[in-house]
């Protein structure tokens, strides 16, 4: 649905359309309304993005490469929460593949203070940490190493009638209810039914949202194995 009909179908709910089809000076402006609507994007974004927002909003991987100088890179402007690192590794049998790096706790910052190294195998010592809008990478890294980020893009704000939401399976339904509420309590009208109905599709979001892939659910990741060449954690999966 495109802001002009959210708009459209959110005053339909509340209650407050306006004869003349102008709404400029109407209870509520357009510009107040689209604010509305925004804050009830956000939720039903975040309520996504919580169940599995990789499935929904993953964003084209980024890439940085070291410089051999620095342990800080700034991560992408729109980055609202990284999924994943990855280094590519050089080595006579890794092909350059990419291989997971694990994070760091604060409190690990000055544990991994060897150089950095890459084993015959690929096996690397490398570890992040998200700082602030930063990716800090520890030990310092070699230069031209290639870091792969996988992350979910921030939310883009509707601004312009012709912006569109993307609303999966009809969950505009959220955007248009939750403001709908919105407006009425501006009103001080009774909101009960139109609570009882956003409680009803925030259930329904909740059970639908989490297995997109509905033949081959997630399921709890290896994290002791994730770089491992065989299907069993062993010695070069530890690392």
């Amino acid at each position: 649905m495109t802001l002009a009909q959210l708009r459209e179908a959110t005053r339909q709910r509340a209650d407050m359309l306006n004869a003349s089809g102008d709404y400029t000076n109407a209870f509520i402006t357009n510009s107040e309304l689209t604010s509305y609507i925004n804050q009830s994007y956000f939720e039903l974004y975040d309520l996504l993005v919580g169940a599995y927002g990789e499935n929904y909003y993953v964003a084209a991987p980024f890439y940085i490469t070291t410089d051999g100088q620095n342990q800080f890179f700034n991560l992408p402007t729109d980055c609202y929460k990284v999924l994943g690192v990855d280094v590519q590794v050089t080595s006579p049998v890794s092909n350059n593949a990419y291989w997971t790096l694990k994070p760091f706790s604060f409190a690990e910052r000055n544990k991994y203070a060897v150089p950095n190294t890459q084993l015959y195998f690929g096996i690397t010592n490398l570890r992040y940490r998200i700082q602030g809008d930063q990716l800090w990478l520890n030990p310092l890294p070699q230069a031209n190493q290639t870091i792969r980020i996988f992350y979910i893009p921030r939310m883009t704000t509707l601004e312009f009638d012709n912006d569109e939401v993307q609303g999966v399976s009809g969950w505009t339904e959220y955007i248009i209810t939750d403001a709908a509420i919105k407006c009425l309590q501006k009103e001080e009208s009774d909101v009960t039914v139109l609570m009882a109905q956003k409680q009803a599709l925030l259930a329904r979001i909740e059970a639908m949202a989490q297995n997109r892939d509905s033949g081959m659910p997630s399921t709890v990741a290896d994290a002791q194995s994730s770089n491992s060449f065989y299907p069993y954690s062993g010695a070069w999966g530890s690392f």
